[in-house]
C-alpha cells in the first residue's frame, strides 16, 4: 500500500520548487494564497503526508506544541483547546494537552513533563503567569503564551493573550449600578493571579461609586457553593453577584435554590465566558461573552510565527468582551 509520495515528488507533480510546496503546506510566508491553496489541494489528492521524524531531525522541530489549561471542568477550556488545536493541525503540528487542575505542583510537574517531549511551543493558561514563565524559562528556550494571565506576568521573553480585563468587570458593575443594585458581591477562584488582578478592579470600581466591596471565593464546588449560601443568608445579603465564570455562576443558581432565593427577583447573576449552555439556565444568565475559541487559535498562530522567525504583531492581546444580557439580571426587589 504506497503511503503517497515525498515532497520531491510531490513538487515534481506541481511543477514547482520542494521549497516552494513546503512554505505551502506549512503557512509559511513567500507563496500567494492562489498558489497555497492549489498545493494543499493536489497533496490530499495525492494522499501526500509530511515526514514529521524527518522535519524534526532537519531542523530540530518536534512539530508538537503543547496547551495547559487550569481547569478542564469548566467548559470554557474546551472551546480554547478546539481553537488551538485547529489552528496547529492546519500548519501541520500536533498538540500535547494537560492541565493543571488548579494544583500548583501538577502545573510545574506537566511543564517539565512537556519539555521531556520536547515541544516546540508552549501555551498555557496559569495558575501564576510569573511563576510559569520562570519554570519554562529554566527549562526551555522555546517560545511561550500565557493565555488568560494576569497583566503582570508580561515579559519580554513571553507571548499573552486573554480577554479584556478591566473591559469585563466595568461592563458587569456598570449594568448592575445602572439596574440600581448597591450591595453588589464578586465570587472567584482564590490563588490565581487573574482572579486577584479583577478583585483589584471589582473593589476600585464599587469604592469608586461609594459603595462597600464584598468579594467570595472558594476552591472546591461544594466549598464555593457552601461560602455563597452564607453571603446569601446574612442581614446585608448581596442583591447581585458577578462571578469570574459561568462555571462559578451554576454554584451561585445552587446557592440560590438552597437559600428559597429567586433569580432574578431576589438575586441577580453575571458571568463570564458565555458557554453554550448559558442560555438554558433558568432563567438564562447574562454573562460576559468572550470567544475562547479565538483566543485559542490565535495562540497557537503566535507560537508557530515565533518559531518561524516572524516579527509577532501585537505580542501582548487583549480581545474585546460584551456583555450577553438575559434574564438572570433585573433592579433589586422593594
Amino acid at each position: 500500500m504506497s503511503s503517497g509520495p515525498t515532497l520531491k515528488q510531490l513538487a515534481t507533480i506541481i511543477g514547482i520548487s520542494p521549497t516552494a510546496v513546503s512554505m505551502a503546506l506549512n503557512g509559511r510566508p513567500g507563496v500567494s494564497d492562489e498558489l497555497r491553496k492549489r498545493v494543499r489541494a493536489i497533496a490530499e489528492e495525492q494522499g501526500y503526508r509530511p515526514n514529521f521524524a524527518a522535519r524534526a531531525l532537519r531542523v530540530e522541530r518536534s512539530n508538537m506544541l503543547g496547551l495547559i489549561s487550569r481547569n478542564l471542568s469548566n467548559p470554557g477550556y474546551l472551546r480554547l483547546i478546539d481553537g488551538f488545536s485547529g489552528a496547529a493541525e492546519e500548519q501541520g503540528y500536533q498538540v500535547l494537552v494537560g492541565t493543571s487542575d488548579l494544583d500548583r505542583s501538577r502545573e510545574t510537574n506537566m511543564i517539565r513533563a512537556m519539555t521531556n517531549r520536547q515541544l516546540d511551543g508552549l501555551a498555557i493558561a496559569p495558575i501564576d503567569g510569573e511563576a510559569v514563565l520562570a519554570t519554562w524559562q529554566g527549562e526551555s528556550e522555546r517560545p511561550l503564551v500565557l493565555v488568560n494571565s494576569a497583566r503582570s506576568a508580561r515579559s519580554s521573553g513571553a507571548m499573552s493573550i486573554r480577554g479584556n480585563a478591566s473591559q469585563a468587570v466595568r461592563l458587569a458593575v456598570d449594568h448592575l449600578l445602572e439596574l440600581g443594585h448597591r450591595r453588589i458581591g464578586l465570587l472567584t477562584n482564590p490563588g490565581l493571579s487573574s482572579a486577584s488582578e479583577r478583585v483589584a478592579l471589582f473593589r476600585r470600581m464599587v469604592r469608586a461609586a461609594g459603595l462597600p466591596s464584598r468579594v467570595i471565593s472558594g476552591s472546591t464546588a461544594d466549598e464555593t457553593v457552601e461560602r455563597v449560601v452564607r453571603a446569601l443568608t446574612r442581614d446585608d445579603r448581596p442583591t447581585a453577584i458577578i462571578t469570574d465564570s459561568d462555571l462559578l455562576a451554576h454554584y451561585v443558581y445552587d446557592a440560590a435554590i438552597e437559600t428559597g432565593l429567586r433569580i432574578p427577583h431576589d438575586l441577580s447573576v453575571v458571568g463570564h465566558d458565555d458557554l453554550p449552555t448559558s442560555h438554558l439556565l433558568g432563567p438564562p444568565l447574562t454573562t460576559i461573552a468572550l470567544d475562547r475559541c479565538e483566543i485559542g487559535r490565535q495562540a497557537a498562530t503566535m507560537l508557530i510565527g515565533a518559531l518561524n522567525g516572524e516579527e509577532i504583531d501585537r505580542p501582548h492581546r487583549e480581545l474585546p468582551v460584551e456583555l450577553e444580557v438575559r434574564k438572570s439580571t433585573a433592579p433589586p426587589a422593594g
